[in-house]
């Protein structure tokens, strides 16, 4: 007669893979929410789509899972502390939009509170709220692939997979857009 061992029940691991599949999937559905007018769901599928992206972010930069963060406060807060967003890409937000960025993701995160019904206000669920709501997640989406494609780079750079000249002229090509 065989034993057979108990299996242990482990605490499910929440890996990359997933945080990228949630977060394309809160976008695919927050684009089809606003196409039908359902500006409720449509915002709180962004806030979650700008969750799942920081969470990466905080899965990627941080190896214990007892030191990441569990709110989005948390992981905004995090996010600036730690630089996530490039300097550059903050100061271009400050020129054009004359406000913090660090505030439109903190009022995307109050929107998204929403949900809770001691929370909830009629009145932020517009159409104009929801596009709102949709530039800033793009915009953040866009300032982590600026700093995403700089450390591939620097990384190539380092470990002498690409030359210092075409790193150096790549690194003045973004540097004038």
């Amino acid at each position: 007669m065989v034993k057979r061992r108990k299996k242990r029940n482990k605490p499910k691991r929440v890996y990359q893979r997933n945080m990228w599949k949630a977060g394309r999937l809160y976008h695919r559905e927050a684009q089809r929410a606003h196409k039908a007018g359902a500006y409720f769901c449509a915002v709180v599928a962004r806030a979650c789509e700008m969750e799942a992206l920081l969470r990466l972010f905080d899965i990627l930069e941080t190896k214990s899972p007892k030191d990441r963060c569990h709110s989005l406060s948390g992981l905004i807060n995090r996010a600036f502390k730690k630089h996530w967003i490039p300097h550059d890409a903050l100061r271009w937000w400050k020129q054009a939009q004359r406000v913090s960025f660090k505030e439109c993701l903190h009022e995307v995160r109050e929107a998204r509170n929403g949900v809770h019904a001691h929370l909830f206000d009629k009145k932020v669920f517009t159409r104009r709220t929801s596009s709102n709501v949709s530039y800033i997640v793009e915009q953040v989406w866009a300032a982590l692939k600026i700093k995403n494609d700089r450390n591939l780079m620097f990384h190539l750079y380092q470990r002498g997979d690409i030359t210092p000249k075409k790193y150096w002229a790549w690194r003045r090509m973004k540097r004038l857009k």
